[in-house]
């Protein structure tokens, strides 16, 4: 088979513009050229790709099929042009919109944000904080570029990669004398949750049902971790805290950060793109930017018995 770039984009445009001779001037070539270009695009794949019978002019069903692949063929080969072109460049430069989750943000940019500065000051890094939902229809659309989210998730046309897995611990209103949580020491009746559209609601409610526990008493629903941990001091209770947002709680707060027994219930934390991006390397460069400063025992999965808390 000797399919041509040409060939497909000539398909293309007439099956766009359904008109012999608007295909042709669209691709800037004769009219014959162009019926016999689509003449041995059929002939290579043994195909009829073209009603030739009907007016206005139409695909056989069969060359709509292949109209739908010839797409993402063209797509794909748009990547590569856009790539080799960035790779003949040795200094890294543009620009990059990465979305990351509210529940990581906070924790997470202040870690990177001055290193990505220092390291490529040539490439403009704008940073918003979208929830999960908003993420993948703003990368589906190409609003943004990348994003930090917890996976694994269903998106055949997103792409992640895991950069590291993060714990989850209970932060209760008074210490727990105890070095791990087991499920009696939960108070399932105040429990401080997040408020709806926030993945890691959902991730909480998980961990609580894992630990064979029902009818929790929910009378606060928090739109922040740093509300979750105010709405705990300041009314009692308990509530649950991914690993980075616990790093910089005050020495008295640590005190009453307590691990969950094992298996330890742990979120992956990857970088997400879409498959056909053309920004492949500025988004390798914040991951790995993230990986410098996330410790390494975080990096791994297996250093010990987890449970993973995948999003809704």
């Amino acid at each position: 088979m000797n399919v041509q770039i040409a060939q497909l984009k000539y398909f293309l445009s007439l099956a766009s513009t359904k008109n012999y001779s608007l295909a042709a001037d669209q691709c800037n070539i004769s009219q014959p050229a162009l019926s016999m270009a689509i003449r041995k695009l059929e002939e290579e794949l043994d195909l009829m790709l073209i009603d030739r019978k009907s007016n206005p002019i139409v695909l056989t069903e069969k060359g709509e099929i292949i109209a739908t692949q010839a797409m993402k063929v063209l797509e794909e080969i748009n990547v590569m042009e856009k790539l080799a072109s960035d790779l003949h460049q040795d200094k890294l430069s543009g620009s990059i919109r990465l979305s990351i989750i509210p529940t990581l943000a906070p924790y997470i940019v202040p870690l990177f944000i001055q290193k990505f500065a220092d390291t490529f000051p040539d490439i403009e890094l704008t940073i918003e904080e979208e929830t999960t939902k908003s993420i993948i229809q703003k990368l589906k659309s190409s609003e943004i570029d990348a994003a930090l989210l917890v996976t694994p998730l269903e998106e055949k046309s997103l792409i992640y990669h895991p950069l590291f897995f993060e714990e989850f611990f209970l932060f209760s209103h008074n210490k727990i004398d105890k070095a791990y949580i087991l499920p009696e020491d939960i108070d399932f009746r105040h429990l401080w949750l997040l408020e709806e559209g926030h993945c890691m609601r959902q991730q909480m409610i998980k961990i609580c049902e894992l630990r064979n526990q029902e009818n929790t008493n929910i009378k606060y629903n928090a739109g922040s971790i740093e509300s979750l941990v105010n709405i705990t001091e300041a009314s009692g209770g308990m509530t649950i805290l991914p690993e980075l947002a616990t790093w910089n709680l005050s020495p008295d707060k640590k005190e009453r950060v307590t691990p969950f027994f094992e298996p330890t219930p742990v979120r992956e934390v990857s970088i997400i793109y879409h498959k056909f991006t053309t920004k492949i390397r500025l988004i390798h460069t914040v991951m790995q930017i993230i990986t410098d400063v996330i410790p390494s025992y975080m990096k791994i999965r297996d250093s010990f018995q987890t449970i993973d808390i995948k999003p809704n």
